[in-house]
């Protein structure tokens, strides 16, 4: 969804004006690391990252490192947070920006660019912490639909058992 909402949207690189950049991709890492043990969620949002790393124009281990970073951050401030939507919003957002801040960082560290931490904010951040939010509301309700329906499944699952619990648990009786 990323590449389809980044050609409708392209980035541009001049900064000359503000761009959109879709971030479904860290979006979706950040609701499928909040099931996942934390070691887990570390080697999924790796793993993920060389991903999009190899299949996207980026420096290899970039968004790999980014990623990894930005769960370990969530992970803490996840803990802290329920499931509501305003909730997860504003978690969506905070984890929008803690990667790209992170990129930011690894850009400016290995000399790629030159811009200024307010000039990127402006010209390519602003635009995307906005824009993104219909999306994490959509990620959301998907999410939420998803896990519903695995609950009904596992709920339909159970009535069609024929086992005897009570005896089960109890066998001499």
């Amino acid at each position: 969804m990323d590449t389809v909402l980044n050609s409708v949207f392209p980035i541009d690189y001049s900064s000359v004006r503000m761009s959109f950049i879709s971030n479904m991709g860290i979006i979706g890492l950040m609701f499928v690391s909040r099931e996942l043990s934390f070691k887990d969620s570390l080697i999924f949002a790796f793993l993920f990252g060389i991903l999009i790393d190899t299949t996207q124009y980026a420096y290899f281990l970039m968004f790999a490192l980014s990623f990894t970073i930005t769960i370990v951050i969530v992970r803490v401030w996840a803990n802290q947070i329920n499931n509501s939507l305003p909730e997860i919003i504003i978690l969506g957002i905070l984890t929008i920006f803690v990667k790209e801040v992170v990129v930011f960082i690894i850009i400016r560290f290995l000399g790629i660019s030159s811009m200024s931490f307010l000039t990127w904010f402006t010209s390519r951040q602003f635009l995307s912490l906005i824009g993104n939010i219909p999306l994490i509301v959509l990620a959301f309700y998907g999410y939420d639909l998803k896990n519903r329906f695995e609950v009904n499944k596992d709920r339909a699952r159970r009535r069609n058992e024929k086992t005897l619990w009570m005896k089960v648990s109890n066998p001499y009786e």
